[in-house]
């Protein structure tokens, strides 16, 4: 800089000096930076208003179809029963088990979602998605069912919502995951007497196989020994445990599936708890009060041969009337799951929306309005400061130095030569 320079810059600096400085920053003044930069304001707030009024026009419009169908409710045979009996303002206090949590993540499921885009989607949808294949299953199931989402309502109902392009389809495609709501009710153990009635009869498979084994195990050891012992030498103590022992068994499966789906503090489960107990107990006071006939139990002891007999043919029993008594409790439990069906109720069927769901234009230019001039007071008190900024000498010369570090005069020019050639 020369000596003049020097000087000017001297000057202005006492010039400044010599101004009054107010900390605070008064509503007049910034009035003022906003008179001052109204032009600006105006276009910012006009483009974002024009890009979000073209945007609207352009994107795809979209339907929503909704279906309601009624909260399944599961109500136990005892709260029914008591229900019945008391009535009034009792029976408002026993207040069936709401199952909508599962309902609605049942519509929510991959399971039902490939249900649908089976009707729905192209025949080899499946072929063509997955881990390295050509197309993801999002992109698939968006282009041809939409977007589909359950809600449990405060009243009791669900609300099964699908959004799609075509008004018709939505309709047909929510309607379409009710029924396949339907089919998994009757496909899986939704309720407390169909997950019983599910593990008695795994339960029951396993008393079957192990009965075969049990009875072939006894038949072949004595067609190899040819020892043979009549029913009428075992004593009633014998019999009696094995009826005892196989009781034991059958009510701690019949416990096991009943905790499956409630708690330790069930009143069912603790009776059957009290059951166990007692038939032990029952089991025990039999072992250690052995009958003197018993043949187990001789004495002049026992053949070897005819023990392992003894020990075979109670084992035979026990698998066999184990398998009775879990027969009973699986008919039992098909029984009960028989009297409380799943029943999915259609309240209000989809039918096809007469007004788009999406794009909703007017919310889409109002906040792209409020974005645009937020953003163009923004850049209003920028430019200010900017302004300010190159009457301050001090200011100027950093100015300038921020302009050069980020090469903004470079790139000024390739944008100003662009706009010429166009």
């Amino acid at each position: 800089m020369t000596e003049k320079q020097h000087e000017e810059a001297n000057q202005q600096r006492e010039t400044f000096a010599a101004c009054p400085e107010d900390d605070e920053i008064s509503l007049l003044d910034l009035m003022l930076v906003l008179a001052r930069h109204k032009k600006l304001i105006f276009r910012i707030t006009a483009a974002f208003a024009i890009a979000a009024i073209i945007l609207s026009l352009v994107m795809t419009k979209q339907y929503k179809a909704t279906a309601r169908i009624l909260n399944p409710v599961e109500q136990s045979a005892m709260a029914t029963l008591l229900t019945q009996q008391l009535g009034g303002g009792v029976a408002e206090l026993i207040k069936p088990e709401i199952k909508g949590n599962i309902y609605v993540g049942m519509l929510k499921s991959r399971t039902l979602q490939d249900w649908v885009l089976d009707r729905f989607g192209p025949p080899d949808w499946r072929d063509i998605t997955g881990y390295g294949k050509e197309n993801l299953r999002k992109d698939i199931v968006k282009e041809y069912i939409g977007e589909a989402d359950a809600v449990e309502d405060k009243d009791g109902t669900i609300s099964m919502s699908v959004v799609f392009t075509d008004p018709v389809k939505a309709a047909e495609i929510a309607n379409a995951h009710v029924e396949g709501l339907k089919w998994m009710a009757d496909t899986f153990a939704v309720t407390g007497a169909s997950q019983r009635r599910l593990y008695l009869e795994k339960e029951l498979e396993k008393a079957r196989v192990s009965l075969n084994r049990a009875e072939a195990d006894f038949q072949k050891y004595q067609q190899e020994t040819g020892v043979y012992m009549g029913e009428a030498q075992l004593t009633a103590n014998i019999q009696n445990r094995i009826n005892l022992r196989a009781q034991v068994a059958a009510r701690e499966i019949q416990l096991n599936s009943l905790l499956a789906y409630a708690t330790p503090q069930n009143p069912e489960a603790i009776k059957l708890r009290n059951q166990i107990d007692a038939l032990k107990t029952e089991i025990q006071r039999l072992e250690e009060q052995p009958d003197p006939g018993d043949p187990l139990n001789p004495e002049g002891g026992m053949p070897a041969a005819r023990f392992e007999y003894l020990e075979k043919y109670r084992e035979w029993k026990f698998q066999e009337v184990l398998y009775g008594t879990l027969m009973k409790f699986f008919e039992t439990a098909r029984l009960e799951e028989a009297s409380t069906p799943v029943v999915i109720q259609v309240l209000d069927r989809a039918d096809p929306p007469e007004m788009r769901f999406k794009p909703k234009r007017k919310l889409m230019v109002i906040l792209a309005t409020m974005l645009g001039f937020f953003v163009a007071v923004f850049a209003a008190f920028v430019a200010e400061f900017i302004r300010r900024a190159k009457q301050d000498p001090d200011q100027s010369v950093k100015l300038k130095e921020f302009s050069e570090a980020l090469e903004l005069e470079k790139y000024t020019r390739i944008f100003r030569r662009s706009s010429r050639r166009n």
